[in-house]
């Protein structure tokens, strides 16, 4: 039995050690409302001491207007009434008052706190690398930002003002106790320690069918996603029963975590009633026998007993807490996941500006792998200057969008520099570096905003002239000023309502926009129609008279647009030349470009 205890002391203590630690790495976000919860805490204690006042009007009248013997008769009846009455009134006038402010300004608190935490959350998440964003499922950190920052917030700040406040008012309740019957507040204490042991074994137990409840949220939010994100190539499938059947089970397997978390409160909450229902029989015995032996009036006795029913309410409410605080502990450590990811692409201690005007993007020795997978890139070297269209050209996985992750320093090389106008990109403020930049990538990105918003992405400031000379530079001008509402029509999630080419022109057209010395654009011809092409084509060119340009082609039938080509395989840089003249000398790419056309990379 001594073991038993021993080894419940032994995870309490654990528990308790691990939400402690858990909690300290969030006090930065507790750290600007300092005032705010001072005041919170004030008005608590105001709350608890018109609270400690309460049962003795009831004592006031029981012994001096119900019971007037020699002792109690010292006053009128009426008075006694309507005193007792008033301070009754009183005083719960006074705890309604200051209850009500609190709850306003723990509220409030409690917003900012989660508004803080979650920018911070969001902040960090857009700074971390493509290849962590590549390991993670889109759907579960949609839960971390929205589910389990408010999860996190109640327990930072709801749950801990709550349990501060009852803790005080434990003690100012005991404290009375004693005043009045040390010898029958000394008997109550004995349920203290069991009602602590049973609380913080459950509490852990919470926490773990919280930590696995979370996760569960997270697989089913990202399955959610996908499948409504492919609806039509479900549908075009036939596999719509499939899906749903696969969402079925999950959600299944969801219901039994919260009726698992359910049953764990649910226990919790009956075992604290039995123990203070106990409690009561106990003082009702023993403080009959003290008021028969004089050490008690009547009066006294049942604001005593008052007093022991108000410490059930502080411990339903640690009881409530504790399911939420365990609940927080879990997500606060999926949040901590996100915080504590290294950031691994910033701007060295002495960084210095990009130059304003680049002329010249190199390529030295550089290696790239992408984790453990074989090299993207095995020393590659190459030079893009302005005054050429330039085209990277290979077969499918060789390596040809790994140029553009590495100029923008979405990832560094492995060994080897890319350099701007000769300096290392590692050299270069971060943020000054991305804005030489225009990409334009494989996937159109639009968001479900306006096509104005979505073009001013690129250029912020940009004005409604501007707008429509990059539409027209991307032959987007037509199909925008054909809608109800030009600029301002408005785009589905993700930029449904447009075809895949029209999504590309508006993509090509925000990247035009921007203006950026270097624009590198990846498959910029996909899903254009001829005259389409020929305009972008016509854009490109006249951009790389004064822009380093580099398109990474994959449409066969354009290869004799550019002025150099780089032909790359498994990674490496094989051949460059013009179309005409890699194509009389060297075997491999005539190979391909007389085959099939390759797969986007």
């Amino acid at each position: 039995m001594t073991s038993t205890l021993d080894r419940l002391k032994s995870k309490s203590l654990g528990s308790l050690v691990r939400t402690l630690s858990v909690a300290r790495r969030f006090v930065v976000d507790l750290a600007p409302h300092k005032l705010p919860i001072a005041g919170i805490m004030a008005l608590s204690a105001m709350s608890i001491a018109t609270e400690l006042l309460r049962p003795w009007p009831i004592q006031w009248i029981f012994d001096n207007a119900l019971i007037r013997d020699s002792a109690h008769a010292q006053h009128d009846v009426s008075f006694v009434l309507w005193t007792g009455l008033a301070a009754a009134i009183g005083i719960t006038t006074l705890r309604s008052m200051f209850d009500y402010v609190c709850a306003i300004k723990t509220n409030r608190v409690g917003q900012a706190v989660a508004r803080g935490l979650r920018y911070r959350v969001f902040s960090h998440l857009a700074e971390l690398s493509p290849g962590f964003h590549a390991r993670q499922k889109s759907g579960d950190l949609l839960v971390r930002l929205m589910g389990d920052v408010p999860m996190v917030r109640t327990m930072l700040v709801d749950s801990s003002v709550a349990l501060a406040t009852r803790a005080f008012m434990v003690a100012g309740t005991l404290g009375v106790m004693f005043w009045m019957d040390w010898f029958l507040t000394t008997a109550m204490l004995v349920i203290v320690p069991a009602f602590l042991l049973v609380a913080s074994s459950l509490s852990r137990q919470m926490t773990d069918v919280a930590r696995k409840q979370r996760k569960r949220e997270g697989r089913l939010a990202d399955y959610i996603q996908e499948a409504i994100s492919a609806t039509a190539v479900i549908q075009s499938l036939g596999r719509a029963q499939h899906i749903v059947d696969r969402f079925s089970k999950s959600n299944r397997s969801q219901a039994r975590a919260e009726l698992k978390a359910a049953a764990l409160s649910a226990r919790l909450s009956a075992t604290v009633e039995t123990l203070f229902g106990l409690a009561t029989v106990v003082a009702l015995g023993l403080g009959t026998w003290r008021v028969l032996a004089g050490h008690l009036s009547p009066g006294e006795l049942l604001a005593f007993l008052s007093y022991v029913r108000s410490l059930l309410k502080p411990a339903r409410t640690t009881g409530k807490h504790s399911v939420r605080i365990s609940r927080g502990v879990a997500c606060a450590e999926r949040l901590l996941a996100i915080l504590d990811a290294p950031i691994e692409i910033r701007s060295p201690p002495d960084a210095v500006p990009a130059p304003a005007h680049p002329r010249r993007l190199a390529f030295e020795d550089v290696h790239f792998g992408y984790g453990e997978t074989d090299d993207a890139l095995r020393g590659v070297s190459a030079e893009f200057e302005s005054g050429k269209l330039y085209g990277v050209f290979g077969k499918s996985g060789s390596g040809k969008s790994t140029f553009a992750a590495l100029a923008l320093r979405l990832y560094d090389p492995d060994r080897g520099r890319v350099t701007l106008d000769g300096v290392d990109l590692r050299r270069f403020e971060l943020s000054s570096l991305r804005d030489r930049f225009g990409l334009c990538m494989q996937d159109a990105v639009l968001f479900g905003d306006t096509i104005r918003e979505n073009l001013l992405l690129g250029r912020p400031a940009a004005t409604d002239a501007e707008l429509w000379d990059a539409c027209r530079a991307a032959a987007a001008d037509g199909f925008v000023a054909q809608l109800p509402t030009g600029l301002d029509t408005e785009l589905g999630s993700s930029g449904t309502g447009l075809s895949g080419g029209e999504r590309r022109r508006l993509v090509l057209a925000r990247t035009f926009l921007r203006d950026a010395p270097v624009l590198i654009v990846d498959e910029p011809f996909a899903g254009l129609d001829t005259p389409s092409v020929d305009r972008v084509r016509a854009t490109l060119a006249a951009l790389a008279r004064d822009h380093v340009v580099l398109v990474i082609a994959h449409d066969l039938e354009y290869l004799e647009a550019f002025d150099e080509i780089l032909f790359v395989a498994e990674g490496q840089v094989i051949d460059r030349g013009r179309h005409e003249d890699l194509l009389s000398r060297n075997a491999l790419y005539r190979r391909i470009t007389r085959a099939s056309p390759p797969v986007s990379s």
